[in-house]
């Protein structure tokens, strides 16, 4: 699969010496030239505009142009057909693809890599471990302060936060942890998840639920600060078991729970722009997402057993 990417990528950029435009003198929309706007879930940021940065030193004769926001309001705007490209961590249900279909074509979706939501604490909480049971507890309303959780705890309501109303991350929580159950009536949304981490590091009694993509490139100084301003949770199985955090090489081993896979949905009906985006972050992209702590969804990731 990698192999057959990266020739692709290859004879994309052997076509793409010349500059293809119409009778009209506008610039032709190919894999490797023209202009084109996308939408990308605001929790992948950090790593979607770093892939960007390099796609559009290597293909200057492409303008991509990205908007970060919500990932419901991507969806959206790809079937109000104001975006043809998002970079989501889903895919399309049955229904959404038969609408594509009834108006003649299918969608191609490209897995590019897997990440994690996180869940984020005040340096003055000391109960850094859950258990699945009690995250479910946690966003289901169940639980509702920290003494029900820890009866010595100094802390008192649980504060539950959110990046946005929209985002993958509250749809993940709501399909994948609470499978269709209600979400606590107690959970609040901010704007970004850049919020969220600022807002968890100001309340001592706020657990933040964000993309593990704003924590994961460790080397990052504005990663390197935002830890020095928060602590990260680790999920344990069932109690008296050890637990784990949204790493890389814990979501490669399946350890971690909470595992997203993150892709490309091209709505292009031709081979345009779309398809030379999607085929570079599942090629060439990889090494970038290696190196920004996800798990690429094409490559080997090695892993080093490290005695804890």
């Amino acid at each position: 699969m990698r192999t057959y990417l990266s020739a692709i990528l290859i004879v994309l950029l052997a076509i793409s010496c010349d500059e293809p435009r119409d009778k009209s003198g506008k610039k032709l929309d190919t894999p490797t030239t023209g202009e084109i706007t996308i939408m990308v879930d605001e929790g992948y940021k950090p790593v979607i505009a770093s892939c960007l940065d390099v796609y559009d030193s290597i293909y200057k004769l492409s303008d991509v142009k990205a908007i970060y926001t919500s990932e419901g309001e991507a969806m959206a705007a790809l079937f109000r057909d104001s975006v043809q490209v998002v970079i989501v961590s889903r895919q399309l249900t049955a229904e959404e693809m038969k609408y594509f279909e009834s108006r003649g074509f299918k969608p191609k979706i490209t897995p590019i890599a897997h990440d994690a939501i996180a869940f984020i604490l005040n340096p003055a909480n000391n109960d850094t471990v859950f258990t699945k049971a009690q995250i479910e507890d946690i966003v289901s309303g169940k639980v509702k302060t920290w003494k029900q959780l820890n009866p010595k705890s100094a802390l008192s309501d649980i504060q539950l936060v959110f990046d946005h109303p929209l985002s993958g991350t509250v749809r993940y929580v709501k399909d994948s942890i609470l499978a269709g159950k209600d979400l606590s009536a107690n959970a609040s949304a901010l704007k970004s998840n850049a919020e969220v981490i600022d807002y968890v590091s100001k309340n001592k009694n706020a657990i933040g639920i964000i993309s593990a993509n704003w924590i994961s490139d460790t080397d990052d100084s504005g990663v390197q600060a935002f830890l020095r301003e928060i602590r990260l949770a680790d999920v344990a199985p069932a109690a008296g078991e050890e637990g784990y955090g949204p790493y890389q090489a814990y979501l490669a081993q399946g350890w971690y729970p909470y595992k997203r896979t993150l892709c490309v949905i091209n709505a292009q009906a031709r081979a345009g722009l779309g398809l030379g985006i999607a085929s570079y972050l599942a090629a060439d992209g990889q090494r970038i997402f290696l190196k920004d702590g996800l798990l690429p969804a094409n490559a080997v990731t090695r892993l080093i057993q490290v005695t804890r």
